[in-house]
């Protein structure tokens, strides 16, 4: 398997409610906090109270202006609806790279941010993609690219209906993302461990 790890990098005042709850989609977050949804990009981290504990909502790099160009297709003059449709998955590295990466311009901007504590780190669950998979065959797809982001590389990359493919269709080549489009329960995530 070209891919035998993946990593979902959670904030770490965040995980009490990962580990009561298991990873949400950040809509299903804003819902059980009863926080209202936004068709807008979010600029900074978003703390949630959930039933089992806080979790955290990361900013977004999807500002209309650098968005509306890469979208075709159903998405095209979209970026909301985009936007909506990221909300809708559970996002994972495919690439430690890609994983580092985000983790320091994660940690940049916690140190820019008013509403979060730049001194606390993130935290790191790795997952034997097999079994994440075996578990999840029918909602789970993968990206070439990062598909929350429109700086660098992915600020080029088209987004439309063809951006996430089943993993029942991957045969080899770069693969960005793991992308799950629904919860991955607190039985799952037990069988990961923390990176």
């Amino acid at each position: 398997m070209r891919h035998p790890v993946v990593w979902h990098v959670v904030e770490a005042e965040g995980l009490p409610g990962v580990e009561a709850l298991g990873l949400l989609p950040a809509a299903e977050l804003r819902e059980l906090a009863g926080a209202p949804g936004t068709d807008g990009n979010r600029d900074d981290f978003v703390p949630l109270q959930l039933p089992g504990g806080p979790a955290v909502l990361r900013f977004q790099q999807m500002a209309d202006a650098k968005l509306l160009p890469s979208l075709a297709g159903a998405y095209a003059g979209q970026p909301a609806r985009w936007r909506a449709m990221i909300d809708s998955h559970v996002f994972f590295w495919a690439d430690p790279a890609r994983r580092d990466s985000f983790i320091r311009a994660t940690r940049r901007e916690r140190a820019r941010s008013p509403g979060a504590a730049s001194d606390t780190p993130s935290a790191v669950y790795a997952f034997h993609t097999g079994a994440l998979l075996a578990d999840l065959p029918d909602v789970a797809f993968y990206s070439t690219f990062n598909t929350g982001s429109t700086v660098r590389g992915a600020a080029r990359a088209r987004r439309d209906e063809d951006t996430f493919r089943p993993t029942t269709a991957y045969r080899s080549g770069p693969a960005a993302e793991l992308a799950i489009r629904s919860a991955v329960p607190p039985a799952l995530l037990a069988r990961a461990r923390l990176a």
